[in-house]
């Protein structure tokens, strides 16, 4: 069913598999300041020539690196202290659309925002202004909604976590305003949000990988992925998303504590396929203590045909930290079975939602006990309420959604049927009412492919005596 993920609710299953070693292709040249460094980095595939891809990555001291695929570095940006990076394509700046890449500042708490120039492979700083967080930030990661909206999550050492609304200020510089904020429960850096699915994936260091949901209004409710009594072992930190046709793909995570990459479907209920480390190959060293990593699918000319894992090395053999860079099909052939291979498959081609979230009372023979209390925005929660006032305390409320409508059947005593309950069941709710007005919180995921959707509701409140009572109907569109 089209809203079935609405209802189901995701419990880990894992697959244990044997750890195998891959080694590294390439690795950048050392980040210019020593000690613990370099941390995490971003990859931009560049739009007309896939060889010219770059790597943005991190030095926690002084500022971004920009290296080639050969791991060269081409610039050097200080500024500050980036901890995390993450870039999203496609965001409408000056009315162009652009690569922007937002990055963790933690020498003034601070979300720094930057373009990236495909002409000359550089980035340069377009913040409006200093965009100061309300926590210790720490990590960072983005999220283009199928709104058209661009998000950044920031994470801190204490457990909270920030939702930063991305927008242009319309002199060419990018601001930034918080629109959700919660507590993960303690320190957590790594995060990764799909776009696609509305998924917001967080690291918990200590405990393991939680899933929320991305959009502003998704709540707090959260599903354990694995725990550090799982396949992982403290300290949990880099988490990247691997992307595949058809919703497929992989999500991926630094289990720091015994440096191995666990590896997990994308598609709830993630169910673990494979872990691996990355042990020495020719001159390149092998990687330990592993902090930030980023994946990507598509083909990258031939040094990354199959595309590319981007890994920090905790301890470079020569010399400063540095970046290292392993081929996606060597990962692939060391699963069993292979793990997929989809270079081709862009999963950052601009879609959005055209459909504006609407609501419709349709009254019929009833009188109005079903009314909406905002609009079905995609990734949100839609509150519905169900008035059940004057039945008894012990009775059933009931809302269903259909994808036909109908009218002219009258049960006498109940009301008029306004669903066509023959019809594709789109949602079903059942709870006890207590002779209230009850709200109910109906989850809309951030899918837009359920842009434009039409559903069919109506509720059902149920009494002593098996009395029952139908309500009107509400006629909505999922939109934004």
């Amino acid at each position: 069913m089209i809203l079935r993920t609405l209802f189901i609710v995701s419990t880990m299953v894992t697959v244990a598999w044997a750890q195998s070693p891959v080694g590294a292709k390439v690795e950048t040249a050392p980040v210019p300041t020593s000690g613990d460094a370099a941390d995490d980095p971003a990859i931009w595939v560049h739009p007309t020539d896939p060889s010219k891809s770059l790597v943005i990555a991190t030095d926690k001291n002084a500022g971004l690196a920009v290296y080639d695929l050969a791991g060269r570095q081409l610039q050097f940006l200080s500024d500050d202290e980036p901890d995390n990076v993450d870039l999203r394509n496609d965001f409408l700046l000056g009315g162009q659309r652009v690569t922007l890449l937002a990055a963790s500042d933690r020498a003034d708490n601070e979300i720094a925002l930057y373009v990236l120039d495909p002409n000359t492979r550089t980035v340069r700083n377009v913040s409006a202004r200093s965009i100061g967080t309300n926590v210790a930030i720490y990590g960072i990661c983005m999220y283009r909604s199928s709104t058209g909206n661009y998000y950044a999550f920031v994470t801190s050492k204490s457990g909270g976590l920030e939702q930063w609304r991305l927008f242009d200020d319309g002199s060419g510089k990018v601001d930034g305003q918080m629109v959700r904020s919660f507590d993960v429960g303690s320190d957590c850096e790594a995060c990764v949000a799909d776009d696609e699915t509305g998924f917001l994936f967080v690291a918990e260091e200590t405990e393991g990988i939680w899933r929320y949901g991305a959009e502003p209004g998704a709540g707090t409710s959260r599903v354990q992925v694995d725990s550090t009594n799982g396949f992982l072992t403290a300290d949990v930190e880099g988490l990247a998303l691997y992307y595949a046709s058809g919703g497929r793909g992989y999500l991926i995570a630094s289990s720091q504590g015994d440096n191995t990459f666990q590896v997990y479907d994308r598609q709830a209920p993630h169910t673990h396929r494979f872990n691996f480390e990355i042990v020495s190959s020719g001159s390149i060293d092998g990687v330990t203590d592993c902090d930030g990593l980023e994946v990507m699918n598509r083909g990258m000319g031939s040094a990354f045909p199959q595309g590319m894992l981007v890994v920090q090395d905790g301890s470079n053999s020569g010399g400063n930290q540095n970046f290292k860079f392993v081929g996606w099909q060597d990962i692939s052939i060391a699963a069993s079975p292979d793990l997929l291979v989809d270079p081709t498959y862009d999963p950052h081609v601009l879609v959005t939602c055209t459909s504006v979230a609407s609501t419709t009372q349709r009254l019929g023979a009833n009188a109005l006990r079903l009314t909406s209390g905002n609009r079905p925005v995609l990734g949100s929660n839609w509150r519905v309420n169900l008035d059940c006032t004057g039945h008894s305390s012990t009775g059933t409320g009931w809302l269903f959604g259909y994808d036909r409508s109908s009218s002219g059947t009258v049960i006498p005593g109940a009301g008029e049927i306004l669903v066509d309950a023959s019809s594709r069941r789109l949602f079903r709710v059942r709870t006890n009412h207590f002779g209230l007005n009850l709200p109910i919180d109906v989850a809309i995921p951030s899918n837009v492919s359920l842009c434009g959707t039409r559903i069919f509701a109506q509720g059902i409140c149920g009494g002593a005596n098996h009395r029952v009572e139908l309500t009107n109907a509400l006629d909505i569109v999922l939109g934004f």
